[in-house]
């Protein structure tokens, strides 16, 4: 008797721990993130990205629902050769700035460990809004690329834009840990990343790098 007691104790404890996992919950979520990277000696990369979610839980640890964000990226290209190196030289300079707005459907998946922490795996997908601005300088006697400049120099500028619509799809894996039964404390990193432009075909990119990881808070209720 002692026995079946403590099981149905132990029992309900486990369902008690996470009970904002039950069906018919539902979750709101925010979550922000920045990156850095260095793709070359040449190059940096800076983003920023920011996004929420509300989802409702059909059944017992998983929910389904809404997901929109922003996303910045500035991507710079700097190569130089200096004067006292030879009889040619340039600067070359090409920035890039992204924004990007997306939205569209979300699910995830939990999976408890413990009574204080628990591991999710969450996927979305839908419709980005894409705008792109680039801009190339250049100045010198010799051309990056083509030391054949004629002597004299030449310098130049040029700027271009782009906007259009893509469709995407992101699968992200994460711990969340719960300080209470309503608040979620969540770890996210966005593993994979698949971006096909109405314009430009399609992109995969697979990264497990710290810059792809995003701090959040979900409210459970």
């Amino acid at each position: 008797m002692k026995t079946t007691n403590l099981l149905l104790l132990l029992m309900l404890v486990a369902s008690s721990a996470f009970a904002q996992f039950q069906t018919g919950n539902k979750l709101v979520g925010l979550h922000a993130g920045a990156g850095f990277s260095k793709p070359d000696e040449f190059s940096r990369v800076t983003s920023l990205e920011a996004s929420s979610s509300m989802g409702y839980f059909l059944k017992d640890k998983l929910v389904v629902g809404l997901s929109y964000g922003y996303k910045y990226a500035a991507n710079r290209e700097e190569r130089t050769s200096a004067p006292s190196s030879s009889s040619m030289f340039y600067f070359y300079d090409n920035k890039t700035i992204t924004h990007a707005y997306n939205i569209g459907p979300m699910a995830r998946y939990y999976i408890s460990l413990g009574n204080k922490f628990a591991l999710f795996a969450e996927g979305t997908a839908g419709l980005a809004f894409i705008s792109e601005r680039s801009e190339l300088h250049y100045s010198g006697t010799g051309q990056f690329g083509d030391p054949m400049t004629p002597s004299s120099g030449s310098q130049s500028s040029s700027t271009s834009r782009l906007r259009e619509a893509s469709l995407y799809g992101t699968l992200s894996p994460g711990l969340v840990f719960f300080p209470n039964e309503r608040i979620g404390i969540e770890l996210k990193l966005n593993a994979v990343d698949y971006l096909y432009g109405l314009d430009r075909g399609s992109q995969l990119k697979n990264s497990f790098s710290l810059s792809k990881t995003n701090l959040g808070i979900g409210f459970y209720f």
